[in-house]
């Protein structure tokens, strides 16, 4: 009989512990969920100078501006695309002075300007140089670069991002 009592004992301490154990996991996955992509990111990349930028957009020469840059490959989220190119047109439509570019790698260029109604140059990186410098990060991305093209703040477009929000970010790390 005691040694009955024993045993149950047991088992509801065993049950208690697995139990609270799951419950710590659950609260250990629900907060890294709430780590966004760019957070995960930061450090590897803000204050990373990109080398193959100027051979990219200015066939090798310097530029000195700050830049905004969506990278995209013909491989991603169409709608995860589209919402780049908004976030672009939204921040150039509130100044038009800001050096805005657009670098895709294997996909048709014209006809993703004609979805999205945007028809300044698409600069074509077929050796995929900016994505290898940057070890094939997520795509599409919206980097932010000083005039020495060391990276400022990355953002990654999706379908259900907030463009304002994003803008607002952009904006806030630009002083535009």
């Amino acid at each position: 009989m005691m040694l009955k009592k024993i045993f149950i004992s047991i088992l509801i301490i065993l049950s208690i512990l697995v139990i609270s154990c799951g419950h710590n996991k659950q609260k250990i996955k629900e907060v890294s969920a709430t780590v966004t992509k760019e957070e995960k990111f930061h450090d590897r990349f803000v204050n990373k100078k990109l080398l193959s930028i100027n051979m990219i957009l200015f066939d090798g020469k310097e530029t000195l501006e700050n830049k905004i840059i969506l990278i995209y490959t013909g491989y991603d989220c169409q709608s995860c695309i589209d919402k780049g190119y908004l976030i672009l047109k939204i921040l150039h439509s509130q100044n038009s002075n800001q050096k805005i570019f657009v670098i895709s790698s294997n996909t048709n260029i014209s006809r993703d300007q004609a979805r999205n109604n945007y028809y300044d140059f698409v600069y074509n990186d077929e050796k995929e140089s900016l994505r290898k410098e940057l070890k094939f990060i997520y795509t599409p991305i919206i980097l932010v670069l000083d005039k020495d093209n060391c990276i400022l703040h990355i953002n990654f477009p999706d379908t259900n991002s907030d463009e304002q929000e994003i803008v607002d970010q952009i904006n806030q790390i630009t002083n535009f």
